[in-house]
């Protein structure tokens, strides 16, 4: 059926489309991929542009290689990593080489209150990580500019880390409140 034997050197060139299907399929035995990482694979592999588009379409044919089916598992698996935005996503789709039209239907299935959530958890991962730096600007002997002072560099540091997580503004408003119901900064 699929013949893993046959690996080709990237130097060698593919000679007919059957030989770019063959490698498809010995590549989607491993993962899924979009479209444009196949036939970018493909290529890369030595098919040209004519046998890697050849071999795409054979492989839609028989329902080997959908998109829709891809993208809607990247979601799922992204969902489960449970501290992550919405630009997270976006980013993660795009990087995967989901078209444009896919990447904003999936964003459509991330209501506001399942992002809401993410923020919660990324928000209790931060403070479960600082949690010595801001204990240390509850202590009580420190003076009052010092402990303003740590007190900005935590904000700072939490703002820094919901948005390197894909988070806007308005969700770190999450991290805030709960960096105060918890510690009382």
């Amino acid at each position: 059926m699929w013949n893993r034997s046959s690996k080709k050197s990237s130097k060698e060139k593919f000679t007919s489309a059957q030989e770019a299907y063959d490698c498809a399929l010995n590549l989607l035995s491993y993962r899924d991929f979009s479209d444009k990482k196949m036939k970018e694979r493909l290529q890369l592999k030595g098919a040209d542009e004519e046998q890697a588009e050849e071999a795409i379409a054979k492989l839609q044919h028989y329902g080997l290689l959908d998109e829709q089916r891809y993208a809607a598992r990247v979601f799922e698996g992204w969902l489960n990593k449970r501290c992550y935005g919405r630009q997270h996503l976006r980013a993660e789709l795009v990087k995967r080489g989901i078209r444009a039209e896919l990447v904003e239907q999936v964003l459509e299935r991330l209501t506001p209150a399942l992002e809401a959530q993410q923020a919660a958890n990324a928000a209790e991962l931060f403070v479960q990580r600082h949690r010595e730096k801001i204990a240390q600007a509850q202590a009580q002997d420190l003076d009052r500019k010092t402990k303003h002072q740590l007190k900005n560099k935590i904000y700072a540091a939490g703002g820094r880390f919901m948005a390197s997580h894909g988070f806007s503004t308005e969700y770190m408003q999450i991290l805030w409140e709960k960096m105060q119901v918890n510690n009382d900064i």
